[in-house]
């Protein structure tokens, strides 16, 4: 038995049935035979060669494409559902008793061909998720006491140990313990650049191991690593429909009986004008295969897979079609600044001279001291040291003054590193802080022999995409918000560099939960956090999305929107994308019911047959539906 995916709730995109093996196998063959036997009757009508043998060439050609329809036309029928199935088999069958066999059987072969569109639709949505299954390879070189053996990565404990060479692809997530390289982690990240990965790096399953020897010890099972943690959502995310998408199913379940009755009573009113039984009958037929509302139900689901499949190529996981119709509407984008904005690492900003020092006098010996430390002032400082290309002084000792700084001796001289507090608690003399001009940030004072050498300020780094991604969204309407629980200057400062609208500062968890309910009152709210602090407010807007979802599994939980990687410039892409699909949706359903309705009216005039209304009104928009829909497939 195979799985076929049916398309909506009229033509059948989200439940999935069995077929017997050989009915899905043999479709396109089913196809080429009722088309072959559809043509020679035409063949044999045209040359007059006996009207019981063109008969039987269409009546094989519409039985042939009907036992994938008739059946299910039956069925839905016995269980009052009046679908597509049903429409279909009445209009050929019907047209077959009342003498146009060749209309019958046209209605039944071109339907059947737009059915096979549908099904190739949703095989392009399943082939990005077979897609993604395959990027783990089925065997993993794991190192044991005996040496590498190869093993399926489901076979594979945390904490063992899995050796990949270069070009390999890697089979489980880990930490590197020996050895260096670089990594492609497009199909995970969306970060077409390799990425270097030495000792300590973590690598994911699905990314390719570009040219070094790496030993990884696994940190998480084959079946939660962060790439089998992106297929279900990819693959849940098709079950979370768009409410446009419900109001459509809904829609097509009165829709379809309401076309039927319209039909049947058009035949009544023809046959009271005059018109024979055939001509009232054959009329009534017409309107039932326009009525069919495959391409227009088809529309939607097949744009919203689409778009999702697409950003998720694009290292954006977006749980549902409910969530692009979100986005497509968002007006305000509001961000926390630490971790988000910023790279929430400290670095050094600048450094206030005193007394006659200079800034490696200032520096060397305050770096020097703090590498017995490891707090992050004594990184960013530690790193200040590096980039500078300072010398390391020799400590002589070393003291930690909890909530104040650091205590060091080099050489005679004794050094304060700390806070302002920790100065004036040692009685150094300090300027009066109206009188500092050292900027904003965080202020690490350093003095020597209870002299204020220089005051070092750090800030947290912007991150290299928060700027563009920032002057985008304002080029395309959109509001931008920082909401932080830092200090009003800080926030201030941040605010101007990157050229958001406002800001709101000093905010603790539940008062940044109470801006986005504000701003929710003044238009759709995207609020951007890490996924983990930010947890209620991303809970609380519109759309909730969470920055870096590979390196938390909260990320991927609690928001709505996940990006795989660090790169903000992703967050106007995926508002461009979700107001494209949207579009589209629109366009779709416009198209489908200008035609319907152009369509119904020449029918119920009588001047289009019934091979007509299918070819035009049903496969031919069916197709063209489907085709500007996959367009949101592709990576932007």
């Amino acid at each position: 038995m195979s799985q076929e995916l049916s398309t909506c709730t009229v033509c059948g995109l989200e439940e999935e049935h069995t077929e017997p093996e050989h009915r899905t196998i043999s479709k396109p063959k089913v196809a080429i035979f009722s088309g072959i036997m559809l043509g020679l009757g035409l063949i044999i009508e045209f040359l007059g060669l006996g009207v019981l043998w063109a008969y039987i060439a269409f009546l094989s050609s519409m039985l042939s494409a009907g036992a994938f329809i008739i059946p299910k036309g039956i069925r839905g029928m016995l269980k009052l559902r009046l679908d597509m199935h049903f429409l279909m088999a009445v209009a050929s069958i019907g047209a077959m008793l009342i003498g146009a066999p060749a209309e019958g059987a046209a209605v039944m072969f071109l339907f059947f061909i737009s059915m096979i569109l549908e099904d190739r639709a949703g095989d392009k949505v399943r082939e990005e998720i077979r897609g993604l299954m395959e990027l783990e390879p089925p065997t993993v070189m794991l190192r044991t006491e005996h040496g590498e053996i190869p093993v399926q990565p489901s076979e594979v404990e945390v904490g063992q140990t899995i050796i990949i060479r270069p070009g390999d692809r890697i089979g489980l997530d880990g930490v590197i313990t020996e050895g260096g390289t670089s990594v492609n982690e497009a199909p995970i990240t969306g970060e077409s650049r390799p990425v270097d990965k030495s000792i300590g790096d973590s690598v994911f399953a699905g990314s390719v191991n570009n040219e070094g020897y790496v030993e990884v010890e696994v940190t998480a099972k084959s079946t939660e690593t962060v790439l089998s943690r992106i297929i279900t959502l990819i693959d849940e995310s098709r079950k979370n429909k768009a409410p446009t998408e419900r109001l459509i199913s809904r829609f097509s379940r009165v829709y379809t009986p309401i076309m039927l009755a319209i039909a049947i009573l058009l035949g009544w009113v023809d046959l009271a004008l005059g018109a024979t039984m055939v001509q009232a009958v054959y009329r009534s037929l017409t309107i039932i295969v326009i009525s069919c509302p495959c391409a227009f139900a088809v529309s939607i689901p097949v744009s919203i897979v689409s778009a999702i499949t697409g950003a998720a190529r694009n290292g954006v996981l977006v749980k549902g079609g409910a969530y692009i119709e979100a986005m497509g509407k968002i007006d305000i984008v509001a961000l926390d600044k630490t971790g988000t904005l910023t790279e929430g690492m400290l670095s050094v900003k600048d450094i206030c001279l005193h007394n006659g020092y200079s800034e490696s006098e200032i520096l060397r010996p305050a770096a020097s001291i703090e590498t017995r430390s490891e707090h992050p002032i004594a990184k960013a400082l530690v790193q200040a040291q590096h980039r500078k290309q300072l010398s390391e002084a020799d400590v002589e000792s070393f003291e930690a003054v909890p909530g104040r700084g650091v205590r060091g001796q080099i050489g005679h001289a004794e050094y304060l590193i700390g806070n302002r507090q920790f100065l004036v608690q040692e009685e150094v003399g300090l300027q009066d802080l109206a009188d500092h001009s050292c900027g904003v940030g965080t202020m690490v004072y350093v003095a020597k022999d209870g002299e204020h050498m220089g005051t070092i300020v750090l800030a947290d780094t912007v991150r290299d995409s928060t700027r563009e991604a920032i002057r985008d969204l304002r080029e395309m309407g959109v509001r931008t918000v920082i909401l932080t629980g830092d200090s009003e200057n800080v926030a201030q400062e941040v605010a101007k560099a990157i050229g958001v609208d406002e800001y709101r500062a000093e905010l603790l968890p539940h008062e940044k939960v109470d801006a986005v309910n504000e701003l929710k009152k003044e238009g759709h709210v995207l609020f951007v956090g890490d996924g983990i602090n930010d947890g209620p407010a991303i809970a609380t807007a519109d759309v909730g999305m969470a920055l870096s979802a590979v390196s938390s599994d909260v990320a991927l939980e609690s928001a709505d929107v996940a990006l795989m990687e660090q790169d903000l410039r992703k967050i106007p892409q995926l508002l461009r994308r979700a107001r494209q699909t949207m579009s589209v949706v629109k366009q779709n359903v416009a198209t489908s019911i200008t035609l319907k309705t152009l369509t119904g009216m020449l029918a119920a005039a009588g001047i289009i047959t019934l091979w007509v209304s299918i070819a035009v009104g049903d496969m031919g928009l069916t197709f063209l539906v489907i085709a500007n829909a996959l367009r949101l497939a592709r990576k932007q």
